[in-house]
């Protein structure tokens, strides 16, 4: 059965990908109207979030996939694969931009209609400030990291839309249509750097980082306070792949306790930890110690 969190950010990512198509098709209009390389630039950018958005899309869908016999842990690593992509994309962006830009500075051409162009580009940014918006709680909700990701991306194009407005009314103001060149390739810059930040994240996320210290914290504690027969854990590895915790350690149990109240503890401790993480994929060892009141050592973390 495919889980709600999974199924809530593959509705997201489509989403997102329609708005961002008709983004796209009124700022190119726009741009090819009037000229304008930072409109023409941003209508390239929105090209890309469609297709950056797409591909969430269907790395979602393998993600969601259930484990078999040859991914035993799942496919959640499917949505750091692309977070990788969109940045790939973004940078290609970036790059052909740029080019743009700079054999604009060097072979001038006029921009007209800059009054269209503007209230193009306000529009977007209205539209991209409430699309950001809808992913980020969206990406909060379903801890999604290729949602996250996208979210990001969208927050840059804000500020590169911000740029491009600013080009617009200088040029108008000037009538000079190198400031719009100009903050175009700033532009392009923006979106180069913000592609080499998603790109070293899902790298990261890749290598299986442990957990945050909070997350950690949080695992300790539901350990601790679990029943006063635990006497500490060992060798605690935690990792996270998309929305779900993997959480391995060995449970210290006071070597008195019959079996079945070891295998009652460890079920327990388990379950605190969910309540925590409600995806979280907990393995726990139970390990017997000596009892809390005897001279023998009792293992720490």
């Amino acid at each position: 059965m495919t889980h709600q969190p999974e199924a809530r950010a593959r509705r997201v990512a489509l989403n997102v990908s329609g708005a961002a198509l008709l983004l796209a098709a009124a700022k190119a209009g726009t741009g090819w109207a009037t000229g304008s390389i930072a409109v023409l630039s941003s209508a390239l950018d929105s090209a890309g979030d469609v297709l950056a958005s797409f591909a969430n899309f269907l790395f979602l869908t393998v993600a969601a996939k259930p484990a078999d016999e040859d991914h035993q842990f799942g496919h959640g690593k499917a949505e750091h694969l692309a977070a990788m992509l969109q940045g790939a994309i973004l940078m290609t962006g970036g790059v052909l931009l740029g080019i743009r830009a700079i054999d604009r500075i060097r072979h001038p051409h006029p921009i007209e209609g800059s009054i269209a162009a503007i209230a193009t580009m306000v529009a977007s940014i209205i539209a991209t400030i409430f699309i950001t918006a809808y992913m980020k709680r969206n990406a909060a909700r379903t801890e999604s990291s290729a949602i996250a990701a996208d979210a990001l991306h969208y927050t840059s194009d804000i500020v590169a839309n911000g740029a491009t407005i600013v080009a617009l009314i200088i040029v108008r103001i000037t009538g000079n249509p190198l400031f719009d060149s100009i903050l175009g390739i700033s532009v392009a810059f923006w979106i180069g750097w913000n592609s080499l930040h998603l790109i070293w994240n899902a790298g990261s996320d890749l290598m299986d980082p442990a957990l945050p210290e909070p997350e950690i914290g949080a695992i300790i504690a539901a350990i601790e306070r679990a029943d006063h027969s635990i006497g500490g854990y060992r060798e605690l590895r935690t990792r996270r792949s998309a929305g779900t915790r993997f959480i391995e350690f060995e449970l210290c149990i006071d070597r008195d306790v019959s079996f079945e109240k070891a295998h009652e503890l460890t079920e327990l401790v388990k379950a605190r930890i969910r309540e925590a993480f409600p995806r979280a994929m907990v393995t726990v060892h139970a390990e017997p110690v000596a009892p809390s009141g005897s001279s023998a050592p009792i293992p720490s973390a």
